[in-house]
């Protein structure tokens, strides 16, 4: 996945934590759709609230890395699914 790419999170979709969860919800014309709820771990919630603006891969990787001890290797191929995921449901897109 090449940096220079940036990612923004769709805003078709809800974010709420609730109690000690991160949930991701779609909505379409206002109405929520319960059938595709989606769990963010807290690093998945830490990219996501980054994604509140254009961000490339490795903007989020170096976020990512100054909250969180993170091996980088692991980060990076992490980070490349968490973003493949979810442009698969359509909660992040390419900008």
């Amino acid at each position: 996945m090449p940096n220079e790419v940036q990612f923004q999170r769709n805003p078709d979709y809800i974010f709420r934590k609730i109690a000690d969860e991160s949930v991701l919800v779609p909505i379409r014309q206002d109405v929520a759709n319960m059938d595709s709820i989606y769990t963010l771990n807290s690093v998945g919630a830490f990219i996501w609230e980054r994604l509140a603006q254009p961000a490339t891969p490795a903007d989020i990787q170096l976020a990512v890395l100054d909250e969180y001890e993170a091996d980088q290797e692991t980060l990076m191929a992490d980070l490349a699914r968490f973003l493949g995921e979810m442009t698969a449901i359509g909660a992040v897109r390419e900008v």
